[in-house]
């Protein structure tokens, strides 16, 4: 009988150490997770923060005002424009008036149109 009895207190001290260490590790679990809820807030803060931060630096009046600070632009002068022809040689003005593009080499175009030649109007060869 005695010996059952110890038995039954050494379970009964074990269940003990048992539940004691479950609990120490609950405790610290529940604590990395409200860490982990704070950091979460934390980031979420510092999230809506930069998004306010990007639409305040984006705003347009404040980057046209930056512009004319630092940039110093002036409007154009009639002695910077240039000539269509000059920037695009072969596209002179008769170009620009007709609405059709000026005529060009194009090898693929012209194998197409002696291909459709040789097959004739009804498609037959």
């Amino acid at each position: 009988m005695r010996t059952l009895c110890l038995l039954a207190f050494g379970i009964f001290v074990g269940l003990f150490a048992y539940t004691y260490n479950l609990k120490l590790k609950t405790r610290a679990l529940e604590a990395d997770a409200r860490e982990l809820v704070n950091a979460l807030q934390d980031e979420g803060d510092f999230l809506a923060l930069m998004r306010a931060e990007v639409s305040y630096l984006s705003r347009p009046e404040r980057i046209e005002d930056m512009a004319r600070k630092t940039l110093k632009l002036e409007p154009i002068a009639s002695t910077q424009l240039v000539p269509w022809s000059a920037v695009a040689p072969g596209w002179g003005a008769a170009a620009q008036t007709s609405s059709t593009p000026a005529t060009r080499k194009d090898g693929i175009a012209a194998l197409i149109a002696k291909a459709s030649a040789q097959i004739g109007p009804a498609g037959v060869r």
